[in-house]
């Protein structure tokens, strides 16, 4: 995982095609990029960790690290006639990295491709950003952050706004989300978060890992390992207490578990970062 302060974007603008176009990015764990893509007009085609989308105005992408995606652009016949129509598709695009934006992207709600309402606000934020990005002439890094982090955090609004305003039952695994962020840190039972929500615990698991692609438990402890590497890096807490503030109530498990997600123990993931504190006894 990067440790720079700010996001890092490597790419921002606005592209129109009126030929054709392909991209690819393979699967790769090492790849920490994060690329979100807002379809303004046209169509085009994602392919994404093997599932096939048609896309169209309105609707959003998240590529998240190391994920496998493919975009290409192409004539496609008319329905009636079956001449080739006119290639003419609009996006926007952020190619992206740093600590903050991998981070997002892992705790986004966003399955991958979602339509969103109402995008007038998020082009907006994204004209903002790529005038800055292009900016040589001033030290905008700081305001480039805040405009990433701005854009991220209010796609992540429309996309909510778009799950609820359909079926309710599709908006429970956001609630879910959304409780399960809030208490992460809490003791958590999925039979008991399941009953709040109305729903059994079969259903509540198959729900969230439908809509997120996993367990809600497990995203749970991805939250809580999030918390723990922020507090290893920027406190100077012990590892012990790092662990029980972070939701972990047992040391053993909770430094298997950080080995498991980052291949480093606890203590070692913090001395990259220049701050010692001894192993708990």
């Amino acid at each position: 995982m990067s440790l720079h302060p700010w996001t890092i974007p490597y790419s921002v603008g606005y592209s129109r095609h009126v030929v054709p176009f392909h991209s690819y990015m393979k699967q790769d764990s090492a790849d920490s990029r994060v690329l979100i893509r807002l379809q303004a007009a046209g169509r085009c085609r994602i392919t994404l960790n093997g599932v096939s989308h048609l896309v169209e105005p309105g609707d959003f992408m998240l590529r998240r690290p190391g994920e496998e995606y493919r975009l290409d652009i192409d004539a496609e016949p008319a329905e009636q006639d079956g001449e080739a129509l006119p290639i003419d598709s609009v996006d926007y695009y952020l190619s992206c990295g740093g600590e903050w934006m991998e981070g997002w992207a892992r705790r986004s709600a966003i399955p991958g491709i979602v339509r969103l309402d109402k995008t007038d606000e998020l082009i907006a934020l994204w004209r903002k950003l790529i005038y800055e990005k292009r900016n040589l002439h001033e030290d905008n890094s700081e305001m480039i952050d805040a405009l990433v982090k701005v854009l991220c955090l209010s796609i992540d609004q429309h996309a909510l706004k778009a799950a609820s305003s359909s079926r309710p039952e599709r908006y429970i695994p956001y609630q879910m989300k959304r409780y399960l962020e809030k208490h992460a840190t809490e003791p958590l039972k999925l039979d008991v978060v399941a009953a709040r929500f109305g729903i059994s615990v079969s259903t509540a698991s198959h729900l969230f890992k439908q809509t997120f692609g996993q367990p809600p438990m497990r995203y749970v402890v991805d939250i809580r390992l999030s918390l723990a590497s922020e507090r290893l890096l920027h406190s100077d807490m012990n590892l012990e207490d790092i662990a029980e503030a972070s939701g972990f109530r047992s040391y053993p498990y909770f430094s298997r578990a950080f080995r498991s997600r980052y291949d480093v123990s606890p203590s070692e993931y913090r001395a990259r970062s220049g701050l010692l504190a001894p192993e708990p006894s």
